[in-house]
């Protein structure tokens, strides 16, 4: 909860902080403006109010049930039929991109700066009320975490979801050029490392993004011991920025943010990863 609060009030911060020129600019999105960006920051970091609110008790009780079990990084759990982790979401984003474009532009449409200002602050405030109400005498406990919520990509656990909003926070806010809350990036580089090894499942490859996560990824003979053939490093700004597909992979490899050495280690086919 607090990695959350704490990235989106570095967001609300940095967009106070614009110009009113600079809504109209080109952002760092291709084909969308700073406002449009901004619009699309206040669904994102909004969406937890309203699904915290659309929130159904059956959904509730049938997941409280079930127990904590599983829960962080994704694991399925009995209960949780039809309720997405936070990988499977993400994996869906790539599918919604037009949809999330389009509705980015018609959110900004007629909107001045200090309209668009206000409402991102408004949103990420309901967020944070919404966050605080369901987790209020029970931090962590199941009955507030592992409740199934009602999210643009479909029900999801609002453990996962908040991390879902997390990610959103820390790309959209590196859009904006916003170094992330340590913390919040401590999550999101966790969610997109276990991304890519759903997206690539195999032990050949060993990839490294100290000091928060390391995951072994591609089909081919397991590596067990001394130094690995096959490995790519990043440092977590850099792994996000690529698996958000803001910095191409041979642009990292050329600058150094990222290195890949071994014969398996061209990991390009499988960035972006949303």
């Amino acid at each position: 909860m607090e990695a959350f609060i704490q990235q989106w009030d570095l967001v609300v911060s940095g967009v106070d902080a614009l110009g009113d020129e600079d809504f109209a600019a080109a952002s760092a999105l291709s084909g969308w403006t700073t406002a449009d960006l901004v619009a699309h920051c206040a669904r994102s970091g909004g969406a937890l109010a309203h699904a915290l609110i659309d929130a159904s008790p059956t959904q509730t009780a049938d997941t409280d049930a079930a127990g904590a079990a599983g829960a962080g990084r994704g694991e399925a759990r009995a209960g949780d039929v039809g309720a997405a982790n936070a990988v499977e979401y993400l994996g869906g984003v790539g599918g919604r991109a037009e949809t999330i474009a389009d509705t980015a532009r018609s959110d900004a449409a007629g909107l001045s700066p200090s309209e668009l200002r206000s409402l991102l602050r408004t949103a990420v405030a309901a967020s944070r009320g919404a966050l605080a109400a369901a987790t209020t005498g029970q931090p962590g406990g199941p009955a507030a975490w592992d409740q199934v919520v009602t999210s643009p990509g479909g029900p999801v656990r609002l453990g996962d979801f908040v991390a879902t909003r997390c990610v959103e926070g820390v790309v959209h806010g590196l859009d904006l050029g916003l170094a992330p809350d340590r913390d919040a990036l401590r999550i999101v580089t966790r969610t997109l490392v276990d991304l890519l090894a759903a997206r690539a499942p195999g032990r050949s490859v060993e990839v490294r993004v100290p000091p928060f996560a390391a995951a072994q990824v591609v089909e081919g003979p397991r590596h067990t011991r001394g130094t690995p053939p096959n490995v790519v490093e990043a440092d977590p700004v850099a792994f996000v920025a690529v698996a958000a597909g803001r910095l191409d992979w041979s642009a990292a490899l050329a600058d150094g943010r990222l290195t890949a050495s071994g014969e398996r280690s061209d990991l390009r086919p499988y960035f972006p990863l949303l």
